[in-house]
């Protein structure tokens, strides 16, 4: 199988706080991927909701468990394949929202000219978390943008579940630079 061109990749902390919902914020980037320009808060980092998804458990068409969900309530994905058999697999992938506008406000959907390509996550627990709770939270979600590669994003992570792009991924790491927020 051909590895598709690396566009982006995102390592987004846990930054909860006190809130009901996880929340990740994206803390080191590497590359740039302009449709993220459209998610960032005031602050200038993009921030997103882990939420479970409504559609989860209905007979909807293989609806993912969980999603993501950036600023303005904007759907950034459905994780799929981030449950396998009931268990946390440590690995998920989607693809950005392909309609022109979302909401019934008709928001400009700032992925659409990007629809074509494909996420994968790479999620970590909290190895020292206590409670049930706590250890189904992620502590960390990293994310690759593979370009034009949503028909074969579910191949692609089988590929990174078996290794496949542990070298990318190195270099990725080792490039990323930490996103400072804007002065206030």
């Amino acid at each position: 199988m051909i590895t598709p061109n690396i566009r982006y990749y995102a390592k987004m902390e846990d930054s909860t706080g006190s809130g009901q919902t996880p929340r990740y914020t994206i803390t080191t980037e590497a590359g740039y991927y302009q449709p993220m320009e459209g998610i960032k808060g005031l602050d200038g980092k993009v921030s997103m909701f882990l939420q479970v998804s409504k559609e989860s458990g209905s007979k909807k068409d293989n609806a993912p468990s969980m999603k993501l969900q950036a600023k303005n309530s904007l759907n950034f994905t459905g994780l799929k394949e981030y449950f396998i058999d009931g268990k946390l697999s440590g690995y998920a992938y989607g693809y950005p929202l392909p309609d022109k506008n979302y909401s019934k406000d008709k928001k400009p959907n700032p992925f659409f000219e990007y629809r074509d390509d494909g996420f994968l996550f790479i999620i970590h627990q909290d190895e020292t978390a206590t409670t049930g709770k706590d250890q189904i939270k992620p502590d960390i979600i990293e994310l690759i943008v593979l370009e034009g590669a949503k028909v074969l994003i579910a191949s692609y992570c089988k590929q990174l579940m078996m290794g496949g792009f542990d070298e990318a991924i190195k270099v990725l790491r080792e490039q990323a630079k930490r996103v400072e927020p804007l002065p206030r």
